[in-house]
């Protein structure tokens, strides 16, 4: 998992969306060439949502990971490892749900926000941290003021990255392995009726503008 997060360069997130939506979003992911993607477990619904994504991804036969995020307690990792989930993300370091991912061979990236929680998150076994809120919390010069003690820090930004040139640059500069994007790829309204074209494009860009700022 480490590999294809490095490689992508950014995790691709989406929640609060129907079941039609969430096949447009898996189908032009996967045609766009991306490998990974989020799904945040935040609706009422999302059990239901995530169910049909993996029957939906396993009768197309495409080749996308679905990591399952904003999960906040063991049981809910639990339940959609057990739906098919091929990684957990939180956001916060919770020690009962990181001892069930490693127990289960299932991939945990956790949420921090200080350099104690990253190295206390890291002692438990994390290989990648999500730092949330990122943008809040100091952002790219935050990142790289933590790593200067400890260069192999393995820092996912979530929160505040967007596609603008200027700042993913700033980001992948600073020493991260990844960045994760949400609401600044799809918005919300977007999602509400979003289409495959406006989807595919979607993923394209990213790809093309992370692979731009990387290099």
């Amino acid at each position: 998992m480490y590999s294809i997060l490095k490689t992508q360069g950014v995790l691709p997130l989406v929640t609060q969306i129907n079941i039609e939506t969430a096949q447009i979003v898996l189908q032009s992911a996967a045609d766009a060439g991306i490998k990974i993607i989020e799904f945040a477990a935040r609706a009422d619904n999302a059990k239901e949502v995530f169910t049909q994504m993996i029957a939906f991804r396993k009768a197309n036969n495409l080749q996308v990971k679905i990591a399952v995020g904003s999960i906040l307690n063991v049981h809910d990792a639990e339940t959609f490892h057990q739906l098919g989930a091929d990684c957990i993300v939180c956001p916060h370091t919770d020690f009962e749900i990181g001892n069930y991912c490693f127990k289960n061979n299932i991939y945990w990236i956790p949420g921090a926000a200080t350099l104690n929680e990253v190295l206390h998150a890291n002692k438990l076994g994390a290989e990648i941290v999500k730092l949330f809120p990122a943008d809040k919390i100091g952002g790219p010069g935050y990142v790289k003021a933590i790593r200067a003690p400890f260069p192999n820090l393995k820092i996912m930004p979530t929160g505040g990255v967007t596609l603008e040139e200027s700042n993913l640059k700033s980001w992948f500069k600073s020493g991260v392995v990844c960045v994760g994007i949400g609401s600044n790829l799809f918005t919300k309204e977007m999602l509400l009726n979003l289409s495959y074209e406006q989807s595919f494009q979607a993923f394209q860009n990213l790809i093309e503008v992370v692979k731009k700022t990387r290099t």
